[in-house]
């Protein structure tokens, strides 16, 4: 009788030290390491003018590669390429604004979008990567602003020089880096446990304050959510769209390589799409999105 009751004391406290064992959770990469991921995105965005309700849809989706091609102190050196890329702009008033597939070839060939997204398949960028996620550095982009602007190269300087610049509002290295933090960012400096917090943040035209929870860990995998507030900004020349509001993430992660298997990110936001040529008008304008990220 004492035996099984020693057992079960014996059992307890392994599970006791199981729940409260802390872990370090961050990225533990090889040279030569090679990640494939596909992202995909929906946007529903609405509008209200007045009585009229606009609403539009936007789908995006790709394929990226990730090779770590150097290790240096610690911090992981990345050489990053798209493989696919497409999008599409759906509105319930005007139809279909815009349809690129980089799998398909344009029907038209002056189609100077689809040409545009063909020179963001292969040429290769940098970045520098530490162990929780955070990225240091990202470099290399230009590569991606020449071979989209040899797609639709005129021969008229002045404009060759206005679709550089447009390109480099949007694919810089900057933005690039921010938006590829997003699903890598997710580990904290310290050990926690099970069911613990930590937060961290990133800033670009989407500022998140993250906080991040690990909801199991185990031989296979490692299981965290997150919830946030976002603020987000985007302006070009003619529009400015200001919203702000919440984001929950669910991730699953290797507990040996700490790269993500899967990632979902939900968010809902409000505020309004600001037109500064027709005397600031302010448009009451919602977002709501569903972000997935899968290695393949």
């Amino acid at each position: 009788m004492k035996s099984v009751i020693y057992l079960i004391l014996f059992l307890n406290i392994l599970g006791l030290q199981t729940i409260t064992a802390q872990e370090k959770l961050q990225y533990n990469l090889k040279k030569d390491d090679v990640f494939r991921i596909e992202q995909n995105a929906v946007q529903n965005i609405v509008q209200k003018m007045d009585s009229i309700e606009h609403q539009m849809t936007n789908t995006i989706g790709g394929i990226f590669l990730m090779k770590v091609v150097n290790i240096i102190d610690g911090k992981y050196v990345f050489e990053v390429n798209f493989e696919k890329f497409k999008f599409k702009t759906e509105s319930d008033i005007y139809g279909i604004l815009s349809d690129v597939d980089t799998d398909v070839p344009p029907a038209d060939e002056e189609d100077i979008m689809a040409k545009v997204f063909q020179g963001l398949i292969g040429p290769k960028f940098q970045m520098v990567m530490l162990k929780t996620g955070q990225i240091e550095s990202l470099t290399g982009t230009e590569n991606l602003i020449e071979n989209m602007i040899k797609q639709v190269e005129m021969g008229d300087e002045a404009t060759n020089s206005l679709i550089k610049e447009t390109f480099e509002k949007e694919f810089n290295n900057q933005d690039m880096l921010e938006s590829l933090q997003q699903f890598t960012f997710i580990y904290p400096e310290v050990k926690v446990k099970v069911n613990q917090t930590w937060t961290n943040n990133y800033t670009g035209p989407v500022n998140a304050e993250n906080t991040w929870k690990l909801v199991s860990y185990s031989k296979d995998a490692i299981v965290l959510s997150a919830n946030s507030t976002v603020v987000m900004e985007t302006k070009d020349d003619s529009v400015i769209m200001k919203l702000t509001g919440n984001q929950q993430t669910e991730a699953t992660s290797s507990a040996s390589s700490g790269f993500i298997k899967m990632m979902e990110v939900n968010q809902e936001t409000e505020g309004a799409t600001i037109v500064p040529e027709i005397d600031n008008n302010e448009i009451p304008t919602s977002l709501t999105s569903k972000i997935t990220y899968k290695l393949l």
